[in-house]
């Protein structure tokens, strides 16, 4: 059996680890038929890319007839999608063309959207509490999807396939993008201010269950797809559409006890003038210090989803960080930061309003 993939934000730093791992999965035989398509946005991009053993294509996502072409001229079979969780116009033009490749060739065809945790967080107006992915998320997404964006682009993903909610910290193994903005870009405020600021509440989720947690490594991460293509490539059956969500997510972690061994880190390298954390003055001021809208402060930096991962066994998932290495590892992404700066990524950017969409 071959298999044609398109990543989508293929040199981000989801995507770009994606497209690493499935490098590694052809090199080592276990997908040796598997034929990688690239989707990027820029030439620079292009360029990090092209010496990989993938077809790299700078494509306009939201352009529904461009998509289309692409896709059935190259009989793409499968989407991994993390160009974006917050724009619908780009998840439905990639699923329309996805579409009409099936009802060209009649073969079977998969869409996977890589999207946030930050969807399930009462920060974000969840009104459920705690969920599992084994449960109906695509119906409590569905009657909740006005209030946040996030979740009105998982509701539309629902009729096709899977569709993978996480949240994760490390350094990529892409060519462009190795870096999560998130934790850089507390490292950058704090040297800015000279003081690492935490939000008021430590919020922990800590639920019952050795699964629950908030984050997980963006090596396990890729792992976790590297094993979804390999049951897809066996023709193994999956839970998908209104059962298709799978929760990444392998550890607990206060943001307190991160924000606390980040300060201890930057002091320690005369960044900041105390090991000792205050409390953010205002949002306003937490906001504008990491580069977004007041209202996704919160969510990106003091949330905590109370979800359970229950599915990834199904494809025998077994993340390899825990909460303490993951602390462990924060002196580290203080050095990547000072390495490589804030990521090249538009997450931080394109978590300003999206015209049209509720984002309350």
């Amino acid at each position: 059996m071959s298999l044609n993939v398109l990543i989508t934000g293929a040199s981000g730093y989801i995507g770009g680890s994606i497209v690493a791992e499935f490098l590694s999965l052809k090199r080592g035989g276990t997908l040796e038929t598997l034929v990688i398509h690239a989707a990027v946005r820029s030439p620079e991009q292009a360029h990090s890319l092209k010496k990989l053993d993938v077809n790299v294509v700078q494509l306009n996502l939201s352009d529904e007839t461009a998509v289309t072409e692409y896709l059935l001229s190259n009989d793409i079979d499968l989407i991994i999608n993390n160009a974006t969780s917050i724009d619908p116009r780009i998840a439905s033009s990639l699923i329309s063309g996805l579409q009409k490749q099936r009802e060209a060739t009649e073969k079977e065809v998969f869409f996977v959207q890589t999207t946030g945790l930050s969807a399930f967080d009462e920060n974000t107006n969840w009104p459920f509490g705690e969920v599992k992915d084994t449960d109906n998320v695509y119906d409590l997404e569905k009657r909740s999807r006005e209030t946040y964006v996030v979740r009105e682009v998982d509701a539309i993903n629902f009729n096709l396939w899977e569709c993978a909610d996480l949240k994760r910290d490390g350094r990529g193994s892409g060519t462009w993008n190795q870096l999560s903005p998130q934790i850089p870009a507390l490292i950058q405020a704090s040297i800015k201010h000279k003081q690492v600021y935490k939000f008021g509440e430590n919020r922990l989720n800590n639920q019952s269950g050795a699964q629950d947690a908030t984050l997980a490594h963006v090596s396990d991460v890729a792992k976790f797809y590297g094993q979804l293509i390999e049951a897809i490539f066996l023709g193994r059956e999956l839970p998908a559409g209104e059962n298709g969500h799978y929760f990444l997510v392998s550890h607990v972690v206060s943001w307190w006890d991160i924000m606390d061994r980040l300060a201890a880190n930057l002091h320690a390298r005369g960044l900041v003038t105390t090991a000792a954390t205050k409390v953010w003055p205002s949002d306003e001021m937490a906001a504008e210090s990491v580069g977004v809208p007041s209202r996704f402060a919160h969510s990106m930096w003091n949330s905590s989803p109370k979800v359970l991962c229950e599915k990834g066994s199904i494809i025998g998932w077994k993340p390899v960080w825990t909460g303490e290495s993951f602390l462990d590892s924060l002196g580290q992404e203080i050095d990547d930061f000072l390495e490589l700066g804030l990521p090249k990524s538009s997450l931080l950017s394109s978590l300003k309003p999206v015209s049209g969409h509720g984002m309350n």
